[in-house]
Formats: structure tokens, sequence, C-alpha cells
């Protein structure tokens, strides 16, 4: 008997870029992701997201922290956003600090303060799978 391919199969999972500079929130969120059946890609900063996105095939999500070094928040999504083929891709901001207009003007999809719960993480990321 032949058991049908389920949502959790690598295959056919929707893939998110976790970029945050914090060893702790980057390993909890690839963990609750994976377990709500995701498949994640992990970046330490901005440059090595946008290395990441070069890479990997493309996510279908972006969780982006703000505060990072190397390359912050503000520098990747300007790339991004130079970038045509990594324009289109949903961009959700986790941010610990204020949601000030230079935060808005980013113009990512959603602004999640942290700390976030999970449960309204994983559903704003579904909501854009």
């Amino acid at each position: 008997m032949t058991t049908p391919p389920s949502g959790n199969d690598v295959e056919t999972r929707a893939t998110i870029l976790v970029i945050d500079d914090d060893d702790d929130i980057r390993e909890v969120l690839a963990t609750v992701l994976d377990e709500a059946g995701f498949r994640v890609v992990t970046a330490a900063n901005g440059r090595e997201g946008l290395e990441r996105l070069r890479e990997d095939p493309q996510p279908d999500v972006i969780l982006l922290d703000l505060m990072m070094p190397e390359m912050d928040g503000y520098q990747f999504r300007a790339e991004q956003q130079r970038d045509p083929a990594l324009r289109a891709i949903p961009t959700l901001i986790v941010t610990a600090g204020t949601v000030t207009s230079r935060v808005e003007a980013l113009g990512a999809e959603a602004i999640l303060r942290k700390p976030v719960g999970l449960r309204r993480l994983v559903d704003t990321i579904r909501g854009f799978c």
C-alpha cells in the first residue's frame, strides 16, 4: 500500500528564509517553522541573506530582523527592492524596535513586534504561502 504524500514532504513545503543575527532566535524560529511544515533556510545578517537568495531556490517568504551587524535589515531591503528577481518575495519584518515611518517605508507585507506570538507568526506566514 502506498502512502499519499503529506504536506510535510520537502518537495511540497513552502520555504522560509529567516534573517536574524541572534542565534537563539534563528534556532527557535527554524524549529517552530519546521514543525509547522515549512522548509527553513537561515542567515545571520543581510549580506548572508542575499547570498542565500542567490544560492538556494527562492523562498516563499522572508522573515527579516532590522538590527544586525555587517548588513542590517534596512540595507538588505534596499538591495532586495533593487533586484527584480527578489522584489516580489513577501517580506515580513520581525523587530524589537519601535515601528517608525522609516520601518513602514520599507514596504514589507507585515511588521511583527518581538516577542511575536509563535501562532500569530505561523498564521501570518501561511497567509503568504
